[in-house]
C-alpha cells in the first residue's frame, strides 16, 4: 500500500511538472513540422564592431524573433574554400536559410552547392544577382558614404581625403566611389586617395596604411576595413595627439564609441533588420528569387553622428548633409555606385 501510494505521488508530481512546462515554455517556430533554422558564414570575427558583428547580431535577432535554431562559422580571411565547405555542411543539415556574408562568395562553386540543396535558401551579402535558390542582398551603404563625403569635403582644410580598405573588390570600391562623389559634389577638385591593406583582419597593417595617408596630408579618413578598423582609428588618434585636426568616419555600424575623440560620424547599415526581414519571408514561403536592394529608402542605412563631436560640423555643412540624406530617403536622388556583376 505504501509503495503504491508513493508511486502515485511521484506520478502526480511528474504530470504537474509536464503541465507547468507546457504552459510556460515557448515552442520554437516551425516550418513544415521542423524547427526553422538559419546559419551564417562571415569573412571575419563576429566581434569586429562592424560588418561581421552586424551580421551576427542579425542572426541572433532571427533566433530571438522567429524562435529559430541558428549556427555560425568564420571563413578565416574570407577564404572561399572555407566558406563553401560551411555552405555544404549547413545545407546537408537541412538549414532553411544560409547567409554568406561576402559578395565574392556568389560564384559558380557556390551555385553548384546551392543547386544540390534546393530546399535551402542561400543569401549572399553584397551581391545584386539572383539565380535559383541563391540570392544577393545589395546593402547600399553608399547612400551613407556619399553624405559622409560631403561632410568631409565641406570641412577639409588640406583638400585631401583618404579611404582604407582590406581588398580591392567591387562592393568595397563602390563605397569609396560614393564617398568620393559626395566629396566632389562639394569641392570638384578635392583629392581622394585610396589604400588597401590586402588583408581582412590585420589591425597593424590598417594603422600603417592610414598613417601613410595622414602623412600625405589627408585630414579625413573613411574606412571599410572590416576587422582592421581599430588600426585606422588608432592612426587618426595618434595624429590628433600630435596636434593635427584630423577625423575619421565609422562604417557598417555605429562605431563612434570605438574612438569618440576622432570619429565624427558613422554610416550605419542595419543588417540585423534586413536579415530578419529575409528570414521571415523564407519561413513564411514568401521569399522571391530576386536581388534585394537595401538602403536609405528602406530605412536600413543612416548617418549616426557622434554627440561628442557633431558640434564641430559647420551649420552649412550639416544642412547640406541633412538635405541630401532626405532626398535619398525619398528616392529623389540616387547615389552613384559601382554596378556589381
Amino acid at each position: 500500500m505504501g509503495k503504491a501510494f508513493g508511486a502515485i505521488v511521484v506520478l502526480a508530481m511528474v504530470l504537474a511538472m509536464v503541465l507547468f512546462m507546457s504552459k510556460n515554455t515557448v515552442a520554437p517556430t516551425t516550418r513544415g513540422g521542423a524547427v526553422f533554422s538559419a546559419a551564417l558564414v562571415t569573412p571575419g570575427a563576429v566581434n569586429d564592431g562592424g560588418w561581421s558583428q552586424s551580421a551576427y547580431t542579425g542572426l541572433k535577432k532571427i533566433e530571438k524573433e522567429l524562435g529559430a535554431s541558428v549556427s555560425t562559422t568564420v571563413a578565416k580571411d574570407g577564404a572561399a574554400s572555407e566558406a563553401f565547405a560551411a555552405f555544404r555542411d549547413f545545407a546537408a543539415r537541412d538549414t532553411d536559410l544560409i547567409i554568406g556574408h561576402a559578395s565574392e562568395w556568389f560564384d559558380p562553386k557556390a551555385l553548384e552547392i546551392a543547386a544540390a540543396y534546393p530546399n535551402s535558401t542561400f543569401l549572399i551579402s553584397g551581391s545584386e544577382r539572383a539565380r535559383g535558390n541563391m540570392v544577393g542582398a545589395r546593402f547600399l551603404l553608399e547612400d551613407g558614404c556619399y553624405v559622409l563625403g560631403q561632410i568631409a569635403a565641406g570641412m577639409s582644410k588640406s583638400g585631401m581625403l583618404g579611404c582604407v580598405g582590406p581588398q580591392k573588390i567591387p562592393v568595397i570600391e563602390s563605397t569609396f566611389h560614393a564617398f568620393a562623389e559626395g566629396a566632389r559634389s562639394v569641392k570638384k577638385d578635392i583629392k581622394v586617395e585610396i589604400v588597401w591593406t590586402n588583408d581582412w583582419s590585420d589591425v597593424a597593417r590598417a594603422k600603417e596604411r592610414t598613417l601613410i595617408l595622414l602623412g600625405q596630408g589627408a585630414d579625413f579618413i573613411f574606412h571599410n576595413a572590416n576587422d582592421g578598423a581599430p588600426g585606422v582609428f588608432q592612426a587618426v588618434r595618434e595624429k590628433k595627439k600630435q596636434g593635427a585636426e584630423v577625423y575619421a568616419f565609422g562604417s557598417n555600424a555605429d562605431q563612434n564609441a570605438m574612438a569618440d575623440e576622432v570619429i565624427l560620424a558613422s554610416a550605419v547599415l542595419d543588417i540585423p533588420a534586413a536579415f530578419l526581414s529575409v528570414a521571415r519571408k523564407v519561413k513564411e514561403k514568401q521569399f522571391k528569387s530576386e536581388p534585394q536592394f537595401l538602403g536609405m529608402p528602406q530605412g536600413l542605412v543612416w548617418i549616426e553622428y557622434n554627440k561628442k563631436l557633431e558640434g564641430k560640423i559647420p551649420a552649412s555643412v550639416r544642412a547640406l548633409a541633412d538635405e541630401t540624406a532626405e532626398k535619398i530617403k525619398k528616392g529623389e536622388f540616387k547615389v552613384p555606385r559601382v554596378e556589381l556583376k
